[in-house]
């Protein structure tokens, strides 16, 4: 649908901000005036209803009447008009609408003249009034009505003509279309903007606008300039300044109106502008053309300093300097010690962490460094040569990952391999070593078991001391047992009876305490009859052998020991050798096992075994030794209920130590040192008693690492299985995590973590947010050189790196005084610039070519061009003809060098492009306006 032109306006703003889009100035007028008729309306109603009427003389308020109804009728043709153009009419059909709202008026007119003289009473007017009123009322209902049903469809290609706001004439369907459309559409990006169509689309708009107002007023401005626009006819090169929001800049425009080079950047003042149109004009006819093979480095002068930066053929930043230099002279020095260092420089890409040896005087040292080339640890030490630092730093790496992590000031067990087998060791909350394991294990597993046991019973565990020997009831698998155990817990004697309750056991002992000093030996090499009286006096006999096992017995008791030794006395004819044992008594008896060893036993005078040897003996001779201990021990030997763990104290020479010892007799545990007295023995018990229940148990294989909180920092390191410390953090942390942190990075990094040396230098691969970079740096951590760019990629950053040590070392300084062309590439294309001796760029070419040798040539041109330019400040808009794409285009710019639109089509020849752009300027001022919907 065909519409007006639409003008700014704080009711257009009101509706476009509450309403939406207008389609044209009518229907905000419309729109307004229904809202107008509406509340006039609605007041005289409110005024009348408010009672005020009513309020006068004689209850009439005369004023009040008249202004109330007035108002109400006034309001109706206001609305009344507001609808009609709101509709699709013509200017005729406005005309119409406009005489009824005229009419009803003057009904209102004649009523507030007629109230209330002449109304109802006297002269009474009201039959005319009110036909007057009504009369205008229904011209204006008429055309509201009639006109949707006598256009149709066809109101659809009303054409607004409303205040004469569009000068162009109704557009039908299937009317031939003359002269140029201006085509108002929505991108789809969801802005506004227009086209300029004649019999084909021939100008785009070249900004988007944010609402369809917004475009037409665009469309409006252009449609005014186009008819002031003229081609810039000039015969020679010029140079032509702008002017745009106090920021000027140049274009050198050929004398065919092609813009061949704009300026480099903007300046503030006109004085900038000319300034740099006359270094232009100045410098390039002579300026020296900037050539790169490969690589050049490339100085420039910023204030008092002087920077440098490597480049490639492309003018890519592929090395810069780390800081300002004095002078020329110094930044040169700063350029041939890169050039020196980086082709032998070591590529480090650390990926988590790596390890560096470095010489420290004779000695050497190493250090664990981060992906930010931040030292995490050192070597704890110095080394005479550089491969023992290396063998250090590398079994370090080997076993750092599996490295157990512990707390210093906390107790803890820690199991630790020890040569071939494993041991553990008690520390306390000082980090000294205060118990160790009695023996070693195979595998780490039985000791933690062993450790774990000591945590679980240490607090509980009673503190005793034997004086000799003393007796042990324990408790067993079936029942109580004792033994009894000498002050270095050998066994001499022991029952494993199984008794139901300690009691009993201990009535054993004391059975056996009082006969084994009455006891008689009782000694035979060969079997044996052992004649003996039982508990209810009765008399039995048994044939032994020498290794004491029963081989027969009477198998019935006799009441006499005559009656018993006959019937002894008929086997003993069958075993000739066998001697004839009497037993009255309790006795010992020595005898042979089975493996040639000699036993001991304790019988009672009933021949029942009541104790034996804990072990056989080589000899007889150490049996008996060993019977006589228990012989002599036993009467002033303790009796002592062992349910639970122990500590024994016990005495070597003059010093005093600890074991401890289990229920089962295993010593698991013993004192990391010795003490002077009994009483500095048990008190050190209680302090390892405080750090053996329930501490930690941790399992070191090669390597542990301590972390170590000292005051409000924190600190680690590195031991060994020996806890001799091979490394130490470097740095203090103020909370836990940190350090934790920084061990882990080192722990997780180790495995693939390179050991390396910085001979003279090395290439460093950064990271950062923005992507990887480099850094030259030597030992010293002294930085030469940086990357000019970032990279996505380690790799890509690698890549780099390794082009430039190969490009480096031949690179040419860029020498030119004043001013010097150089080609570069952007995405069009290859174009060319000046630059000034700071390198800045003055002039650009505005023409991207295929490839550098037409940039090149183009720069001879520009040379003569320039020489000849003139200077021009043109105030009006203006046409300008472009080359682009093997084509020309034109484009309307205005009196600030801001262009407006531009040609949509490409043209094969500058003639072309210019009579496209006179048959928009002939026909664009009358073009008609659409919006597309």
């Amino acid at each position: 649908m065909a519409q007006a032109d639409v003008r700014p306006g704080r009711l257009f703003r009101l509706y476009e901000r509450y309403v939406g889009e207008p389609d044209s100035e009518k229907d905000v007028y419309g729109y307004w005036l229904f809202i107008a008729g509406y509340l006039v309306s609605f007041a005289g109603i409110g005024l009348f209803l408010s009672g005020l009427p009513n309020q006068g003389a004689g209850g009439v308020n005369i004023f009040y009447w008249r202004l109330s109804i007035s108002l109400a009728a006034f309001g109706l043709p206001l609305a009344m008009l507001g609808i009609v153009l709101l509709l699709p009419v013509r200017w005729r059909g406005v005309e119409v609408t406009l005489g009824g709202a005229a009419i009803s008026i003057l009904g209102v007119l004649g009523f507030v003249w007629a109230y209330p003289q002449h109304w109802r009473s006297g002269m009474d007017y009201t039959s005319e009034i009110v036909a007057v009123y009504t009369v205008g009322i229904a011209i204006m209902a008429g055309v509201a009505v009639l006109v949707p049903v006598v256009t149709g469809k066809q109101g659809m290609f009303v054409e607004d003509e409303l205040l004469n706001l569009a000068d162009q004439p109704p557009v039908m369907v299937g009317e031939a279309t003359g002269g140029t459309l201006f085509s108002v559409f929505r991108t789809p990006e969801k802005d506004w903007t227009w086209r300029a169509i004649q019999q084909d689309a021939v100008a785009d708009s070249t900004r988007r606008a944010s609402s369809r107002t917004a475009a037409r007023e665009s469309v409006q401005e252009v449609r005014e300039l186009v008819g002031r626009a003229g081609l810039l006819e000039i015969t020679t090169a010029a140079f032509r300044l702008y002017e745009n929001d106090d920021e000027w800049r140049w274009v050198l425009m050929s004398e065919d109106g092609g813009v061949v080079a704009e300026s480099g950047t903007t300046y503030g003042a006109r004085d900038g502008v000319e300034q740099s149109v006359s270094f232009t004009k100045d410098s390039a006819p002579d300026a020296p053309l900037i050539e790169i093979d490969g690589a050049a480095v490339d100085y420039r002068r910023e204030g008092e300093d002087w920077h440098w930066r490597l480049v490639d053929e492309d003018r890519n930043d592929l090395a810069t300097d780390v800081g300002p230099h004095a002078d020329r002279d110094a930044a040169e020095s700063a350029v041939d010690e890169m050039q020196s260092l980086l082709p032998d420089a070591r590529v480090l890409a650390l990926e988590g962490v790596g390890a560096e040896l470095y010489a420290d005087g004779d000695d050497w040292r190493w250090q664990i460094v981060d992906d930010a080339d931040e030292a995490v640890a050192e070597s704890a030490g110095a080394f005479d040569a550089r491969r023992l630092a290396e063998s250090s730093v590398d079994s370090l790496l080997d076993g750092v990952a599996d490295a157990t992590l512990v707390e210093r000031g906390r107790a803890g067990y820690e199991v630790y391999a020890d040569g071939n087998a494993w041991a553990w060791r008690l520390l306390d909350a000082d980090d000294a070593v205060v118990a160790r394991n009695h023996e070693r294990a195979d595998d780490a597993g039985a000791l933690s078991a062993r450790a774990e046991t000591m945590a679980a019973t240490a607090a509980d565990a009673d503190v005793v001391t034997i004086d000799g020997a003393d007796y042990e009831v324990y408790p067993g698998d079936d029942g109580w047992h004792w033994r009894f155990v000498t002050e270095d817990r050998t066994v001499v004697a022991d029952r494993e009876g199984g008794y139901e309750t300690p009691e009993e056991a201990r009535e054993v002992i004391e059975t056996v305490r009082e006969q084994a000093s009455e006891a008689d030996l009782i000694e035979f090499e060969t079997a044996a009859f052992q004649q003996y009286q039982t508990d209810d006096d009765q008399w039995r006999w048994r044939l032994i052998d020498e290794g004491g096992a029963v081989l027969a017995d009477s198998g019935q008791a006799y009441d006499s020991k005559a009656g018993a030794g006959d019937a002894m006395q008929t086997l003993k004819d069958t075993a000739p050798d066998a001697e004839i044992l009497e037993i009255e008594t309790a006795a010992f008896e020595l005898i042979r096992t089975d493996d040639g060893g000699w036993r001991w036993r304790l019988v009672d005078e009933g021949g029942y075994l009541i104790a034996e040897g804990a072990s056989t003996h080589p000899s007889r001779q150490a049996a008996r030794e060993a019977m006589d201990l228990l012989t002599e021990l036993s009467p002033d030997a303790a009796v002592r209920e062992m349910a639970d763990p122990v500590f024994q104290l016990y005495a070597d020479g003059d010093d005093w130590l600890w074991r401890y010892v289990t229920v089962d007799n295993r010593i698991v545990a013993d004192a990391a040192e010795s003490r002077g007295t009994r009483d500095d023995a048990a008190d050190h018990v209680e302090d390892v008693r405080e750090a053996a229940a329930s501490a930690p148990v941790h399992e070191v294989d090669d390597y542990a690492v301590e972390l170590d909180e000292d005051g409000e920092t924190w600190t680690w390191h590195v031991v060994d299985a020996s806890r001799d410390e091979v490394a130490t953090g470097t740095k203090r942390y103020e909370r836990r995590e940190d350090a934790v942190a920084d061990v882990e990075t080192v722990r997780r990094g180790a495995e693939a973590a390179p050991i390396f040396e910085i001979e003279t230098a090395a290439v460093r691969v950064t990271r950062a947010d923005d992507g990887y970079g480099w850094v030259l740096i030597d030992g010293d951590r002294e930085t030469y050189a940086r990357s000019g760019r970032r990279y996505e990629t380690r790799a890509a950053v690698i890549d780099a790196v390794e082009r430039l040590q190969e490009l480096a070392p031949d690179a040419k300084s860029v020498n030119f005084d004043d001013a010097g062309f150089e080609p570069f590439r952007d995405d069009d294309g290859w174009r060319w610039r000046l630059l000034d001796d700071q390198e800045r760029a003055v002039a650009v070419g505005s023409t991207p070519y295929d490839d550098r040798a037409a940039a090149v040539d183009r720069i001879e041109e520009v040379r003569d061009l320039v020489a000849g330019a003139s200077v021009l400040e043109i105030d009006d808009p203006a046409f300008e003809l472009h080359f682009k794409d093997d084509g020309w285009i034109w484009r309307l710019v205005d009196a600030d060098g801001d262009a407006l639109a531009s040609s949509i089509e490409t043209y094969p020849t500058r003639e072309e492009a210019r009579e496209a752009m006179q048959t928009l300027k002939d026909q664009a001022p009358d073009g008609h306006v659409t919006v597309a919907q």
